[in-house]
């Protein structure tokens, strides 16, 4: 007869193998949650010991049962290789593709890549720069635009030697500050360095409008459409104001992310650090704005009803730390998600098939079947790749 020991060892072998059960993954889940309550980075043998008779108790009570929410916990493979690494005294590779479904209808089709750096700045004129994508992000100053490594911005047509050109160009004109455009397309990142030294990091087809500088300015206005991180420099004479279709948020110095895709019914703004406020765009009345302090996420719906509660700003910056993470979030919220980065197509079989529910977290930065092969993994959900079109089915 096998010992509680052997069990999880020879579990951990499967796992790394992919031949593990439904039913094996679960525990395996089941355990790791409990896991995350020990504060130490890995556990001993004696916390193992601890608490696998807790989590057998509690395995045995759920398989066979019906499960609506779907768990994603992709992150257990590197619990799984950390736990091999003390107890087998193995090496266990855990890259983020290291485990595939073999059952999966998506290997060996034709894969997609993940998105990368890329993105464009208009300047006044109409002028569009097309930015590195060997770079990660740009410094826009006074008179020059360089990336953030200090190399000159090459222009596309070759006249630019890392200026923005003339002072039409520029934005300089009798003193008055003129509109620039940084955007990213479906499928590219970057990070702006705005002229007040405020850092801002646009997620995948995402905008900001913004002056080309803050000179003779009461206030710093900028304009996103998709989804931003800032980070704001420090000026209390001139407080930072983000306007949205819907809100504003204005600060003083913090960091935030804002999510205000256009195809989304809800905006979201998350503060990571400092204070903000966010308010309806265009609204003259003292009752409407709502103050957010760390660890807070306002939600305005499209009935213009702002809502706080407590969140973790973690999920919230993932894509900026190359990270898709959900937590209780639809398939087809997540897959609006996959369709921004990876620049494809989403299409559903049924309309039920996008309600379920996952949560945990895979890499951004590996290929698109490696992201459908673990959402696969967990439930009654399979993917067909079709060029750059993601069918969504649900399994027979």
């Amino acid at each position: 007869m096998e010992t509680g020991d052997e069990k999880f060892k020879e579990l951990l072998k499967k796992y790394q193998n992919g031949k593990a059960s439904e039913e094996e993954i679960a525990w395996l889940e089941a355990w790791y949650m409990q896991y995350q309550n020990i504060e130490k980075q890995f556990p001993s043998q004696t916390e193992i010991e601890v608490t696998q008779p807790l989590v057998w108790a509690g395995i045995q009570q759920t398989i066979g049962t019906q499960i609506h929410k779907v768990k994603l916990w992709p992150r257990i493979a590197a619990v799984a290789a950390a736990v091999a690494l003390i107890v087998l005294g193995v090496y266990f590779f855990n890259a983020p593709s290291s485990i595939v479904n073999r059952n999966s209808t998506i290997v060996n089709q034709n894969d997609i890549a993940p998105g990368k750096n890329g993105a464009t700045i208009t300047l006044a004129n109409g002028k569009v720069i097309q930015l590195s994508d060997a770079k990660s992000g740009v410094v826009i100053g006074k008179n020059d635009l360089k990336y953030d490594d200090n190399t000159l911005v090459i222009q596309s047509d070759s006249e630019g030697s890392g200026s923005l050109g003339t002072r039409d160009d520029k934005g300089v004109e009798n003193g008055k500050a003129q509109a620039l455009t940084a955007a990213t397309a479906r499928g590219q990142t970057y990070q702006f360095t705005l002229p007040d030294g405020t850092k801002v990091w646009l997620n995948a087809d995402s905008k900001l409008e913004f002056p080309s500088n803050f000179v003779n300015s009461k206030a710093r206005f900028v304009k996103l459409s998709g989804e931003g991180y800032f980070e704001v420099a420090k000026d209390k004479a001139h407080p930072f104001i983000v306007t949205t279709d819907k809100q504003e948020v204005e600060v003083l110095g913090t960091h935030f992310n804002i999510n205000a895709y256009k195809d989304e019914s809800n905006i979201r703004t998350t503060l990571l650090e400092g204070s903000v406020r966010v308010d309806l765009t265009g609204s003259v009345s003292d009752k409407s704005f709502r103050t957010l302090v760390p660890g807070q996420q306002s939600t305005l719906s499209d009935g213009g009803v702002i809502r706080i509660e407590q969140v973790d700003t973690e999920g919230a910056v993932a894509w900026k730390n190359g990270l898709f993470m959900f937590d209780a979030e639809t398939l087809e919220s997540i897959m609006m998600k996959v369709g921004r980065w990876y620049n494809v197509e989403v299409s559903y079989e049924n309309e039920k098939v996008g309600k379920q529910v996952f949560s945990g977290s895979v890499s951004r930065f590996a290929k698109v079947s490696s992201v459908l092969s673990k959402l696969e993994k967990t439930g009654p959900v399979k993917f067909k790749i079709e060029g750059k079109k993601i069918i969504v089915m649900t399994t027979k």
